[in-house]
C-alpha cells in the first residue's frame, strides 16, 4: 500500500490530463480499467512532485492549496471532481469531509468520499440543499428590473423636436351630412356623403378656397394611399367603420345622429392629417381637399363604376393579401425586426420598448374607458333611484306627512349626489381622450414598424438578385463568353445594382422616419398626458368635496327634522 501510494504521488501532477496508459500495465492502469493498449501523447510525468500551482485545468483540490481556499457549498462528485449542485440534500459531504481524491493522504485508513447521485443537478440559491446564497445586490437589482419599466433608448431620450411644421390649409370642416339613395342594379345601399369645406391659413375673410363632397369610403382610401406614400409615418387614428352599419345600409334605417356624430369625426381627423408633418405635405390629401369631380375619377379603387372598383381592388387584393401574411399587426418586438432583416441597433431598441409600452397601454387603457362607463352608469343609477324615491315621497305624503320627511331628504340628496356623479363621469370621459387617441395610435404605429420590415425585405430580395447578377457576369467574363452577351450582362448587373442602391437608400429613409415619428408621438404623449392627469385629478378633487357636502347637508337637515333620534358618532364619521 505505500509503495502504491508512492508512486501515485510522483505522478500525480496533472492527473486527470497526463495520463500515460501505456502496454506495460498491460492496459490497466491502478487497476482501474482505463487502459486500452494505445499510448496518449503526453509530456512524460516529472520524477518529483513539486507543489501544483493553481491552474485553470486542475480538477482536483491541491493539498496544498485546500486549506488557503475557502469551503465551497453544494454536493462534491467524487468521480469528476467537481462541485455541482443537487435537487436534494441526499449526497452532500460536510465541509469537513471534502479532501482530495486519487491523492495520497496522510491518515491512510480514511475512507475517499462517497460520490453524488444527484450531482450536476441544479438547485439554486437554496442554501439548505446545497446552493450558493445569492448576493443582496444581485437581488435587489433583480426585483428593481422585474419592477421597473425599462430605460427609454437614446432615440427617445435624445430626441430634439423640428421646427414646427407649417399646414399648407387652415381650418378643415365636415359637415352637411346627405344621404344618397342609389338606383340601378349595381348603385350599391344608400350611404352617406359629406360636405369637406376648406379654409386658408391665413384668410380672414372666412371664405372657403375648396368646397367637396366625400364618402367614407374616399376616406379610407386616403388613409390607404398617404401610407403608401409616406412609409414609415404614424398617422392619425382615422374613425372606425361601426359594426352596425351593415345591418343599417341593408335595412336602409339610416340615422341622422350617427350621420351628425361621424361628420364631426371626420373633421377632426382631416384638421389631424393637415398639421401631420408627413402626410400634411403628401400630394394625395391635396387632391383629396381640392378635386371638385368625383375622386373616383383619380383614384379607381373608388370609382362610381363597379367594374372598376373591382378591377383595382382585385389588383390590390395580392399586396393586402402579402402584407397579411407579413404579420402586419403582429406583436411588435426585436424578434420580427431581425426576421426581416433589420441591421440597425436604434430601431432593434426601438422595436423592444415600444413592443412593451404599446402592451401596457393596449391592456390599461380599455380598462380605464372602462371605469369611466362605470362612473356614468353609477350617475345613471344614483338619478333613478333617487327619481323613485321622490315618487314613493310624493305617494306617501297624501297618508302621512311626517313619514315622508325622510324620504324626501335622502330622494333629494341622492338626485344632486347623481347629477354630479354623471358630470364628473362626463369630465373624466372628455380628460382621458388624450389617453384613447394614443392607444388608438399603437395600431398605426404597428403599422411603421411593418413598413419598415418590408423595405428591408425588398432591399435584402433586390441585394440578392444584384449579386447573382454580378456573380453570373465574372462566371461569363471566365468562360470568354461573346462580347454582345458580356455587354447585356453587364448593363443588367449594373442596372440591378442601381436598383438595389435605390432601395437601400429608401430603407434608410423610411428608417429615419420612423424614428422621427416615434420621437414625436412620445414628446406629445408626454405633454398631453401630463395635463390630462391633472384635470383628472381636480375633477375627483371637486367631485368628492361636492358630494361629501351633499350628505352631509343631508345629515344636517334629518338632524333638524328628527332631533330626537341619536345618530352614532361612527356612523357620522
Amino acid at each position: 500500500q505505500e509503495q502504491e501510494n508512492r508512486n501515485l504521488s510522483e505522478s500525480s501532477n496533472g492527473f486527470m490530463h497526463d495520463l500515460n496508459l501505456d502496454d506495460h500495465h498491460n492496459g490497466d492502469y491502478m487497476n482501474m480499467g482505463m487502459g486500452v493498449g494505445g499510448q496518449i501523447p503526453t509530456a512524460p510525468p516529472p520524477a518529483a512532485a513539486p507543489p501544483v500551482p493553481a491552474s485553470s485545468y486542475q480538477q482536483y483540490p491541491n493539498p496544498q492549496q485546500q486549506q488557503q481556499q475557502p469551503q465551497q457549498q453544494g454536493v462534491m462528485n467524487a468521480m469528476a471532481g467537481s462541485y455541482y449542485y443537487s435537487t436534494t440534500g441526499a449526497g452532500q459531504m460536510q465541509q469537513g469531509q471534502q479532501q482530495t481524491i486519487g491523492r495520497p493522504s496522510n491518515n491512510v485508513n480514511t475512507p475517499p468520499p462517497q460520490p453524488s447521485v444527484l450531482a450536476g443537478m441544479h438547485v439554486g440559491h437554496n442554501v439548505h440543499l446545497g446552493g450558493v446564497p445569492a448576493s443582496s445586490d444581485a437581488a435587489s437589482g433583480r426585483q428593481n428590473s422585474f419592477n421597473q419599466f425599462p430605460v427609454a433608448p437614446s432615440v427617445l431620450t435624445n430626441y430634439t423636436p423640428p421646427a414646427p411644421f407649417d399646414p399648407l390649409y387652415g381650418k378643415i370642416s365636415v359637415n352637411d351630412p346627405m344621404l344618397i339613395q342609389g338606383s340601378g342594379l349595381f348603385s350599391g345601399p344608400p350611404h352617406w356623403t359629406y360636405l369637406v369645406t376648406v379654409y386658408g391659413k391665413n384668410d380672414t375673410s372666412n371664405q372657403p378656397i375648396s368646397a367637396v363632397r366625400r364618402r367614407f369610403r374616399h376616406f379610407v382610401a386616403l388613409e390607404d394611399r398617404i401610407r403608401t406614400s409616406v412609409p414609415g409615418a404614424i398617422l392619425p387614428p382615422r374613425p372606425d367603420k361601426h359594426p352596425a352599419r351593415a345591418i343599417e345600409e341593408a335595412s336602409a334605417s339610416q340615422s341622422a345622429d350617427f350621420a351628425q356624430q361621424r361628420a364631426q369625426e371626420l373633421s377632426f381627423y382631416l384638421n389631424a392629417l393637415v398639421r401631420h408633418p408627413c402626410a400634411g405635405m403628401a400630394p394625395e390629401l391635396k387632391l383629396f381637399l381640392t378635386l371638385q369631380d368625383h375622386i373616383g375619377t383619380a383614384w379607381p379603387e373608388v370609382s362610381s363604376s363597379a367594374f372598376t372598383r373591382l378591377t383595382a381592388v382585385g389588383a390590390a387584393a395580392v399586396e393586402k393579401m402579402s402584407e397579411s401574411v407579413d404579420g402586419v399587426l403582429q406583436e411588435l418586438g426585436t424578434a420580427q425586426q431581425v426576421a426581416a432583416g433589420e441591421d440597425s441597433a436604434d430601431i432593434l431598441a426601438l422595436a423592444a420598448y415600444e413592443g412593451r409600452r404599446i402592451g401596457a397601454v393596449s391592456s390599461s387603457v380599455p380598462k380605464i374607458e372602462s371605469a369611466v362607463v362605470l362612473m356614468r352608469e353609477r350617475g345613471d343609477r344614483l338619478g333613478a333611484t333617487g327619481l323613485e324615491m321622490s315618487k314613493l315621497s310624493k305617494d306617501v305624503a297624501w297618508c302621512d306627512r311626517e313619514l315622508s320627511m325622510p324620504m324626501d331628504v335622502l330622494s333629494s340628496a341622492l338626485l344632486r349626489c347623481g347629477r354630479r356623479t354623471k358630470r364628473l363621469g362626463l369630465e373624466l370621459g372628455a380628460a382621458i381622450s388624450p389617453f384613447v387617441i394614443q392607444y388608438r395610435m399603437c395600431r398605426y404605429e404597428q403599422m411603421a414598424f411593418a413598413d419598415r420590415r418590408s423595405v428591408l425585405k425588398r432591399r435584402t430580395e433586390a441585394r440578392s438578385k444584384a449579386d447573382g447578377r454580378a456573380a453570373k457576369l465574372m462566371m461569363n467574363q471566365s468562360s470568354m463568353a461573346y462580347p454582345g452577351t458580356l455587354d447585356r450582362m453587364e448593363t443588367e448587373a449594373a442596372m440591378y445594382d442601381e436598383m438595389a442602391t435605390e432601395v437601400a437608400k429608401e430603407a434608410d429613409g423610411v428608417a429615419l422616419r420612423l424614428q422621427n415619428e416615434v420621437g414625436r408621438i412620445g414628446a406629445l404623449r408626454v405633454k398631453q398626458w401630463d395635463s390630462s392627469m391633472k384635470v383628472i385629478a381636480s375633477g375627483f378633487k371637486e367631485a368628492c368635496a361636492e358630494n361629501a357636502a351633499i350628505w352631509e347637508s343631508a345629515l344636517e337637515a334629518f338632524k333638524r327634522e328628527f332631533p330626537d333620534v341619536n345618530i352614532p358618532e361612527a356612523s357620522v364619521s
